[in-house]
């Protein structure tokens, strides 16, 4: 129990964490932190360092709250296919930019798009309407940070893994992730994951660890 331990302090502190989802998932490590915290200098440490897709993950409560929908959802009515090999449907909502961004892309227009999306699940917790108006009012759709809705209980992905351990935290459900690819055209292997881990003094938890949580 001291690993999570140590994963939920960090997490409640703004510091990152790096969770594994296990061999028989996607056997990738993510870079975990909680949104609030973002700011340029992390988004740019996180593209230079991680490599993956940056995501910015809730609930699917608050999604829908704000009026989105699982998009998986919406291309099984179009007749497409939209289940992982993993068998897991994906959990992307919708991708979002903050009106104050200039092209979204940038790591400035990221942090600031991942602040106030933070801001908005906060409200959300407080006044769903006022919430879901301020969503509308202050981000434009498609931009580029994907936001995910975590299914939880229902699936361990690194979305639902990471909400578990902020609500552990005693935090809102308003996290960013991303893979951990390096050097590789593959996702790092989690042995070497844990040496980087240990390098940079940050704790690296798996699925066991955080469904001992629950």
């Amino acid at each position: 129990m001291q690993n999570i331990e140590r994963a939920i302090s960090a997490l409640r502190a703004g510091r990152l964490v790096m969770i594994y989802d296990g061999d028989d998932r996607e056997a990738e490590v993510d870079f975990v932190i909680r949104a609030d915290v973002v700011d340029p200098a992390t988004v740019r440490w996180l593209r230079e360092n991680a490599g993956g897709l940056l995501c910015f993950a809730t609930t699917r409560e608050i999604g829908k709250i704000l009026g989105l929908e699982f998009l998986s959802e919406y291309y099984k009515r179009r007749g497409f296919h939209s289940t992982a090999p993993y068998g897991d449907e994906p959990a992307f909502m919708g991708y979002v930019n903050h009106i104050k961004t200039k092209t979204g892309v940038r790591d400035s227009d990221k942090a600031l798009t991942i602040r106030e999306l933070a801001k908005v699940v906060e409200l959300a917790l407080k006044d769903p309407e006022e919430a879901r108006e301020a969503f509308r009012r202050q981000f434009y759709l498609p931009g580029h940070v994907p936001v995910l809705g975590g299914r939880i209980g229902e699936r361990w992905g690194h979305t639902e893994l990471s909400l578990i351990l902020a609500r552990a935290a005693g935090l809102p459900p308003a996290v960013v992730i991303i893979e951990i690819l390096g050097r590789h055209t593959e996702a790092m292997p989690v042995d070497e994951a844990r040496e980087l881990a240990k390098s940079l003094d940050i704790p690296l938890i798996t699925t066991e660890d955080i469904k001992a949580l629950i």
